[in-house]
């Protein structure tokens, strides 16, 4: 826990101050930015948008990325979660897509385990800072929780941030979200490796905490290989790490889909 809070701190402060250096120049509006960065890519072809560097990289197992994607990009993760409480094994699934609205508007629907999860979540991210090479940034969102069971009845409205961090061999997104009609807080914070052009390690942390509850707190470790330019395949294994427990351990298969 305390371990998880110290990189949480980390991102938390570190990202925002070093967009904020890197981000627009004063003073110039976003249309001439726009023409500079349009004429650096003449310039130098080599040079890739922000759409496929981050199609680079992989996309961590629940974190959602820190930054919205592209606009005309897509990414859909397809979960398959196997639960195992009290020598009983029960299965799952999820899905998460999001794409780019705008250029700096992000949508994002998922429900990470849909026959046990009574909601799913809608969620609208903007760009706030950004990065010159578009990689690195901070994003507050709006979500909106809906119910998709039958039994369930209550919509919920939550708010929060995200950040995103990341280098050609390292990745780092962070979120953390706030529900006040619940009184809980849930955050998340993924560290994505690259080893090679197919080989992805990812370490998640997963914190959730509520009002007159003890914090659930989980960690995921696992490996994702990218197969070709439009789909990778993962599998994990998480397990709680503190005494409040939602299950025993889990293990994760998930397949990635990017167009």
């Amino acid at each position: 826990m305390k371990i998880f809070l110290c990189l949480l701190l980390m991102v938390v402060l570190f990202v925002p101050a070093f967009c904020q250096s890197n981000d627009t120049i004063k003073g110039m509006d976003m249309g001439a930015t726009t023409q500079n960065a349009t004429k650096s890519v003449v310039a130098n072809p080599a040079k890739m948008s922000m759409g496929e560097e981050k199609m680079d990289m992989v996309h961590p197992f629940f974190t959602h990325m820190g930054l919205p994607d592209a606009v005309g990009h897509y990414a859909l993760r397809l979960s398959g979660v196997a639960t195992r409480d009290e020598g009983h094994t029960r299965g799952d699934f999820g899905f998460h897509l999001e794409t780019g609205l705008t250029d700096r508007i992000g949508l994002h629907i998922r429900n990470d385990r849909v026959s046990h999860n009574a909601h799913t979540e809608i969620m609208l991210q903007y760009t706030a800072l950004r990065s010159r090479d578009g990689m690195s940034g901070f994003s507050p969102f709006a979500e909106v929780e809906i119910p998709t069971h039958k039994d369930e009845r209550h919509t919920y409205g939550l708010f929060g941030f995200s950040t995103m961090w990341s280098s050609h061999i390292l990745e780092l997104n962070q979120s953390v979200e706030y529900s006040p009609r619940e009184e809980a807080l849930e955050g998340s914070l993924s560290i994505v490796g690259k080893v090679n052009q197919h080989l992805f390690p990812v370490v998640e942390f997963i914190l959730a905490a509520a009002k007159d509850v003890k914090p659930h707190n989980s960690i995921i470790g696992g490996l994702k290989y990218r197969i070709n330019k439009y789909t990778v395949f993962g599998a994990g294994y998480q397990v709680p790490v503190t005494r409040a427990k939602e299950f025993g351990r889990q293990v994760l298969l998930q397949t990635d889909f990017e167009w």
